[in-house]
């Protein structure tokens, strides 16, 4: 059994990790399938949130990181995945999800969503929040980018001092 986790990934969170980190006892194989739209301007750069994903994934088993463009259930079938995995922080993303879920089923038939009720620790946290934080944060002379522990690796930390500073 092979799961999609997609998304933006711009910067992989912790909260992320541990939607995987959970997602991978219950799937052979997890695809973290890494977006590149076109008509998005992310801070990282496609190559970069694949590397630093890879880095977090290190020592997660039966995890492999690749970029994607165009409608995931195509590349559903391209991976051979029946499940795609999701994570939800709020009432108002599983509202979005099942949404998704429903049209993604009708694009390919039998691909099915699992939908993961984020933990806590991670539930109010958003990769634009920490963006937003990072940004800020490093235009402040005072700040302590330790704050960031808590939400992100330190390869994610140092990229963002990178790009901010």
């Amino acid at each position: 059994m092979t799961a999609l986790f997609p998304g933006s990934f711009d910067p992989v969170t912790l909260g992320h990790l541990d939607i995987i980190k959970r997602g991978e006892q219950m799937f052979d194989q997890i695809v973290v399938a890494v977006l590149n739209n076109p008509a998005k301007s992310p801070l990282f750069t496609v190559q970069e949130r694949i590397g630093l994903l890879q880095e977090a994934v290190l020592g997660i088993s039966d995890v492999r990181v690749e970029a994607y463009s165009g409608l995931l259930a195509e590349f559903a079938k391209k991976c051979g995945a029946q499940y795609i995995l999701r994570g939800l922080r709020t009432e108002a993303d599983g509202v979005y999800e099942i949404s998704m879920a429903q049209a993604n089923r009708r694009l390919m038939d039998g691909l099915e969503t699992v939908l993961l009720v984020s933990d806590p620790a991670y539930a109010y946290m958003s990769a634009s929040l920490i963006r937003e934080i990072a940004a800020a944060g490093y235009a402040d002379s005072g700040f302590d980018d330790r704050v960031l522990d808590q939400w992100v690796i330190p390869a994610v930390k140092n990229m963002l001092k990178r790009k901010y500073l």
